[in-house]
């Protein structure tokens, strides 16, 4: 019987075992890849955890400063307002008060020729070397005479109270300026009335309008 001649691996030459050394590596790493990918498979897919969105709070403090600035230029506004009204008020001119009409009780006139009170008294008479108080150059012979307030022009009657005698003469003066006399005659008015020696006599004074003096 013939013997079947078989290949011993012990007479295998280096070639073939380094091909059956590649051969087993590459199915090792092929068996290796192929069950990497199976467990990979089989797990399951890492969770992405999601991330709530915090609240709009940038848009919220937008909204929140724009209502401030709004707000504090209304209040700006009302300042400078009221600041502006008062500068106005008090540029303004004070107001014109229409003067109330002053009421005047009138003074009860006297009638029209009545005459006015006597005044009785002492009078004097006088000389003077130049003018009157009223600017007339003093003249002796002329009817004049000097009252305290009488006006200017005014013709008064004298009447002597001791011999009874008149004379009218105008105010032409002021005086006398002696106690106790209401009024300087001229030398000639003395004479009319008859008090030259005595220089002084007892009188009565009154308003005399209608009557005419010589002077």
């Amino acid at each position: 019987m013939r013997r079947v001649a078989g290949v011993s691996p012990l007479n295998a030459s280096a070639v073939t075992w380094v091909a059956a050394f590649a051969v087993v590596a590459v199915s090792v790493l092929g068996s290796l890849y192929v069950a990497e990918r199976i467990v990979s498979l089989s797990e399951p897919a890492p969770r992405i955890a999601a991330v709530a969105p915090e609240p709009a709070q940038i848009p919220n403090r937008a909204k929140k400063a724009a209502r401030e600035a709004v707000k504090q230029a209304a209040r700006e506004a009302a300042k400078q307002a009221a600041r502006e009204t008062v500068h106005a008020e008090a540029n303004l001119p004070p107001e014109i008060e229409t003067p109330k009409p002053e009421i005047v009780t009138p003074m009860p006139e006297e009638a029209e020729g009545e005459e006015q009170d006597a005044e009785t008294g002492r009078a004097s008479w006088y000389a003077l070397p130049g003018r009157t108080t009223s600017g007339e150059r003093m003249d002796a012979t002329a009817l004049t005479a000097a009252h305290p307030s009488l006006p200017f022009g005014s013709r008064v009657k004298v009447a002597n109270l001791d011999n009874g005698r008149t004379v009218v003469v105008r105010i032409n003066d002021r005086g006398p300026f002696a106690k106790n006399r209401i009024i300087d005659l001229s030398k000639a008015a003395a004479k009319e009335l008859g008090m030259i020696a005595a220089g002084v006599a007892r009188v009565e004074v009154s308003p005399a309008e209608h009557a005419l003096a010589s002077n």
